[in-house]
């Protein structure tokens, strides 16, 4: 087994990657009483099509990643949360655009829990009567978040920046395509993306990685996937350019909603860049924007924000954007607020001891989150398919420069790339 020490943050990392290939991760974090495990695949929605060894090639519906957790959790019609219950243990699951993550966390009985884990992931119970009653149970959840104001007003923007990438589509699809998902397509897509090559396997918590290695090894010992279809890379490359500028829509809110979107180039960076560059973005956002800054102390003083304004910064390998939005009274003012702050960017001027300050508090958080288990698990599973490692955020924070965060201004104030969606409340005529 590999270690991994990162001194400065009294760290050790552990690593192998087993006969099967599936690359397991322990850290151990001696005092805590609880345990985290994160079991995932890098199928998200936005894969969308296979092909077989002789070339066939197989379109799969949207939201087959997320019907696909779903069915997981029901074993010869018993659920598995209960499981793990038994076991002291809470057991979750997530579908993201990239990815698909299994979670427990335990205070007692981690072995048994990891076992649980591997198992109900790696061996599914796929029958057509069980695909049937999923059908149902995710067409209620579908409708459910149509009437969710934040998820529409957030996948309709979603559609007005991208014209053709697969991450405007829902993550949980439509109606019409969970109904063509059956069980041949399941086993397909569970042979092909469950493959132990093709996941990882990261624990946190209060153990000894030499025992624990040894007791997932026995676990896995002849557990094997067919490698009879692979992901076809069909993703198209993205412009800067939002597909549409403005969208107004009328949904059950109680105060208009204003959310601009900011396209980005794919990052076709070196791995290690791709952090880099979200750590710059982030740098460059907290300056611009954060509580501390004139353009905040401004916005909030106008009234044209509240404590609801927030910013969020998304970096993948085939796509990019950033979100700034508040809940305003004035969305008209705030949008043209907002666009003189970034069309004049080119002249800001980083304050030295701001910088330093930014990125201080970007270190001091960091540093103050590896005491959660669920952060340290989760984040490193992000970066681990990004080809990164979350270990690796301290060195390259300490490497950037202002120069960094002064050439990362034209991401933000190219106009073509921008694209805002307003929520105002519905009319009441009566």
């Amino acid at each position: 087994m590999n270690k991994h020490n990162y001194s400065r943050i009294n760290e050790v990392l552990y690593h192998e990657v087993l006969e099967n290939g599936l690359n397991v991760y322990l850290l151990q974090k001696k005092g805590f009483y609880k345990s985290y495990a994160t079991f995932s695949t890098n199928l998200g929605s936005i894969f969308t099509t296979i092909k077989s060894k002789d070339g066939d090639v197989i379109e799969l519906p949207n939201g087959i990643a997320h019907f696909l957790e779903h069915k997981l959790f029901e074993q010869d019609n018993e659920d598995v949360s209960s499981l793990f219950a038994k076991n002291q243990a809470r057991v979750n699951a997530f579908t993201q655009n990239n990815r698909t993550t299994y979670l427990f966390s335990c205070t007692n009985n981690l072995k048994q829990n990891l076992d649980l884990l591997l198992n109900f992931v790696q061996f599914p119970s796929f029958t057509e009567k069980g695909v049937n009653k999923e059908k149902s149970i995710i067409e209620q959840e579908i409708k459910m978040y149509e009437d969710d104001p934040n998820t529409v007003a957030y996948m309709t923007l979603l559609k007005s920046i991208f014209t053709d990438h697969p991450v405007r589509n829902d993550i949980l699809g439509t109606i019409d395509s969970i109904n063509k998902i059956n069980v041949d397509i399941l086993t397909k897509i569970h042979q092909t993306f469950y493959n132990p090559e093709n996941m990882v396997l990261f624990v946190t918590g209060n153990f000894i990685a030499e025992d624990l290695i040894e007791h997932i090894k026995k676990n896995q010992a002849n557990i094997e996937f067919n490698d009879d279809y692979s992901l076809v890379n069909n993703i198209p490359i993205q412009d800067e350019i939002a597909k549409k500028k403005s969208i107004e829509l009328n949904l059950e809110v109680n105060i208009p909603n204003y959310l601009l979107a900011i396209k980005q180039l794919p990052t076709d960076l070196s791995k290690e860049n791709m952090m880099k560059k979200e750590l710059v973005m982030a740098m460059l956002v907290d300056l611009v924007f954060g509580k501390s800054s004139s353009n905040y102390k401004h916005l909030i003083q106008s009234g044209l924000i509240n404590d609801s304004f927030g910013i969020d910064i998304t970096f993948e390998e085939t796509y990019g954007y950033f979100l700034i939005g508040s809940e305003t009274q004035l969305p008209q003012k705030l949008d043209s607020a907002l666009k003189d702050i970034l069309s004049n960017l080119q002249n800001f001027e980083i304050d030295e001891l701001e910088f330093f300050r930014t990125k201080k508090q970007i270190i001091g958080g960091f540093i103050q989150a590896l005491n959660s288990l669920e952060y340290i698990a989760n984040q490193f599973t992000k970066y681990y398919f990004q080809g990164s490692s979350l270990f690796d955020i301290l060195d390259i924070a300490d490497s950037i420069t202002i120069k960094d965060v002064k050439e990362a201004v034209n991401s933000l104030s190219n106009e073509e790339s921008y694209s805002t969606i307003t929520v105002f409340p519905i009319k009441n005529d009566a």
